[in-house]
């Protein structure tokens, strides 16, 4: 019997006689290696995978903390304003309005934060300093708009007159605190006070009902410069 010379045609390298039959295992051979491939591959994706978990999980508590920290600072230095106006002010005549003015004033301030209760008799100081100065430019402004009765003319020279006064004494009285003395710091201060008490009088001998347009900024110098004082003295306690 003849061999078909087909036969050995038909024969592949992988020893298989239907080429068909090679070609489907080679793609088989081919689906197990990308599986394996795939396989080795997937270990690292889910340590990268962990380690991003890991990440996360650590750097939430660590911004949670620091926002803790931060509110809790802040709270410390809201109590220590508090404290610092309360003990100054629990004396005073209308102590509950003086202290709320206190506070206000001090929480509003660059510094106020952290300071103790020396710091904070300096910053009021500053304010005071810095209202005093603003009512002279507030006075200069009035009069140089016009339009006034003479007594008012009057009026206004004298607040301008007596608010320039006390600013060369509250920086006499900033001296008094830097040094400790304490009590030179007061009489100082009581000097100052005096600059809204005479503008106000100024004007309510001014004819007319005695309304002054300083009433505000009066006002405001007088309370500042009653809490400057009284959280010093406060300080000798």
């Amino acid at each position: 019997m003849k061999e078909n010379p087909l036969s050995k045609v038909s024969t592949s390298q992988h020893g298989y006689k239907n080429p068909s039959k090679a070609c489907r295992q080679i793609k088989r051979q081919r689906h197990t290696n990308l599986a394996l491939a795939v396989a080795a591959h997937a270990p690292s994706q889910q340590a990268t995978m962990a380690a991003r978990l890991v990440s996360v999980s650590v750097s939430v508590p660590l911004l949670l903390l620091v926002v803790v920290l931060a509110g809790s600072r802040a709270a410390l230095a809201s109590e220590t304003v508090d404290q610092t106006c309360a003990k100054a002010t629990s004396g005073a005549q209308h102590k509950e309005q003086l202290a709320s003015f206190c506070v206000s004033s001090l929480q509003a301030a660059p510094g106020s934060e952290g300071a103790d209760a020396r710091g904070l008799a300096a910053i009021a100081t500053n304010l005071t300093l810095a209202n005093y100065t603003a009512a002279v430019a507030t006075i200069k402004e009035l009069e140089r708009r016009g339009g006034w009765p003479e007594r008012s003319r009057r009026a206004l020279a004298t607040c301008r007159q007596r608010y320039i006064e006390a600013l060369n004494v509250v920086h006499s009285a900033v001296h008094a605190l830097a040094t400790g003395r304490f009590r030179d710091y007061v009489s100082d201060m009581e000097v100052v006070r005096k600059a809204a008490s005479d503008c106000e009088d100024a004007f309510g001998g001014a004819g007319g009902n005695g309304m002054s347009p300083l009433r505000k900024v009066d006002d405001d110098a007088d309370n500042l410069t009653v809490v400057a004082m009284l959280i010093v003295r406060s300080l000798g306690n």
